[in-house]
């Protein structure tokens, strides 16, 4: 369940985008890029940890293409019983699989699925 080097850029700056566009509207947002261990919520280390007055609101777990696929489906499960909102965020192209994956495995009610959409124009 590896991401490959360019993949796993992509996933990195997505994580460290989100800290900066939403660090204006919760009291902390903590990350853990690449295999960081920087913030622990009950146990696991989700990408972005949501926190506002001292209570974790709600948690985000960023996938790219290389890993929307069935064996990420436990830790989803794992993070998903964690007690706190998890956003999965997915590439815009693979987020009928997540979908569908979620589906397939009974966590559709739990998960809640966004996409994001990544383009470079030269």
């Amino acid at each position: 369940m590896g991401r490959s080097a360019n993949e796993q850029l992509l996933h990195d700056w997505v994580i460290r985008t989100i800290q900066a566009r939403y660090s204006r509207n919760y009291s902390e947002v903590n990350i853990n890029p690449s295999d960081e261990k920087n913030y622990e919520f009950k146990g696991k280390y989700p990408d972005a940890v949501f926190i506002n007055y001292g209570q974790v609101v709600q948690i985000i777990e960023v996938e790219t293409n290389d890993t929307v696929i069935q064996d990420s489906v436990e830790k989803w499960r794992g993070l998903s019983d964690l007690g706190a909102k998890l956003v999965l965020l997915v590439p815009k192209d693979v987020q009928n699989i997540a979908r569908d994956l979620c589906w397939k495995d009974g966590l559709s009610a739990k998960i809640k699925i966004a996409s994001f959409d990544f383009q470079l124009n030269l």
